[in-house]
């Protein structure tokens, strides 16, 4: 079956075809009449503009990229995918790349997806790849996504509400010795989130493990929280939760009992457990589809993505639902 072209929907709509490009674009120089006509006699013919085509013209190639730290990652894969949600919604098609970490590789990512004509990109920062991200803004639109560096617009979450409502269970419940898996420092999300779990748990025992957004690292920061005699663990991020949650397994620790647990980001296998566990969710769907559409705009209306602050919430469950008794050990 033939592809339905600009100029059948011209002849079927008795319009010229610049009439008819004019009026698939909405250009308001075309009547409201005529750009409806068109527009019905498009869809009834199942028109689809070529991409290139398209392209050439606006000099717009309409797909966007996303560079984000790994995809075997879930947080970051459902980063990717509200991301690519949200484009798809608008007609932008997603380039989606993942460079491990590595300032260099997001260098060369940042330069592939120039090359590769997108028309903004989103991207996870990292320390090291600061010169590149200020470059790539000189050339398209950019936005970060999870973390901050620099002065550079970013979707961010605010980690204060929900883990400041996480902590003040835990000391209701009777919690005083508290342990953290932290996060790196040389990431804003890291220090942010050790700053507030600081504030927060003023007055406590507090033990803090200072590790990375890494499953090991969860869980051998948590077999030395519970070698440390802590009665309450707050994991700083998805990855480390799901260390810990093995961690407190492997130990033979009852959690929601032995041990109360809070982890990070919302992800359903957290809600099968024996005791559901208790997270601090900053919605990443939300958050990525809130970037997507940020940059998106920006490039439609040709000014600067602005950045964004999301607030997190606690989803108590039963990982932190029993009470302390006495004195801890």
């Amino acid at each position: 079956m033939a592809t339905t072209t600009l100029k059948d929907v011209a002849a079927a709509a008795g319009v010229s075809i610049s009439t008819a490009s004019r009026s698939l674009a909405g250009k308001t120089s075309i009547s409201d009449a005529t750009r409806t006509r068109v527009q019905n006699i498009a869809d009834k013919l199942n028109y689809r503009p070529n991409a290139q085509a398209r392209a050439l013209r606006s000099a717009r190639s309409h797909a966007i990229g996303l560079i984000i730290p790994s995809l075997d990652n879930p947080y970051f894969a459902g980063m990717a995918a509200a991301v690519e949600k949200e484009a798809n919604t608008q007609g932008i098609a997603t380039m989606i790349t993942s460079c491990g970490e590595d300032p260099q590789r997001l260098a060369t990512a940042l330069e592939a997806l120039g090359q590769r004509q997108v028309d903004g990109i989103i991207a996870v920062p990292l320390v090291g790849a600061q010169d590149a991200l200020a470059q790539s803004q000189d050339h398209h639109p950019l936005i970060l996504i999870d973390r901050e560096l620099n002065s550079l617009p970013a979707v961010v979450s605010d980690p204060s509400p929900g883990l400041n409502d996480a902590i003040t269970q835990l000391k209701n419940k009777g919690h005083t010795k508290i342990g953290y898996l932290s996060g790196p420092q040389e990431t804003s999300t890291g220090r942010q989130r050790l700053a507030v779990f600081k504030q927060a748990a003023q007055g406590m025992d507090m033990h803090i493990h200072q590790g990375n957004f890494r499953h090991r690292e969860g869980y051998k920061g948590a077999i030395d929280l519970l070698h440390a005699g802590v009665t309450a663990i707050v994991a700083g991020d998805s990855m480390m939760t799901a260390g810990a949650l093995e961690a407190c397994h492997n130990a033979g620790k009852s959690i929601g009992k032995e041990i109360a647990l809070v982890g990070f980001d919302d992800f359903i296998y957290l809600r099968f457990q024996a005791a559901p566990i208790s997270v601090v969710d900053q919605n990443v769907s939300h958050m990525g589809r809130t970037a997507a559409a940020e940059l998106i705009s920006s490039i439609e209306n040709k000014r600067q993505p602005q950045g964004k602050i999301l607030p997190t919430r606690y989803i108590p469950r039963m990982s932190t639902a029993h009470e302390v008794q006495g004195e801890n050990p």
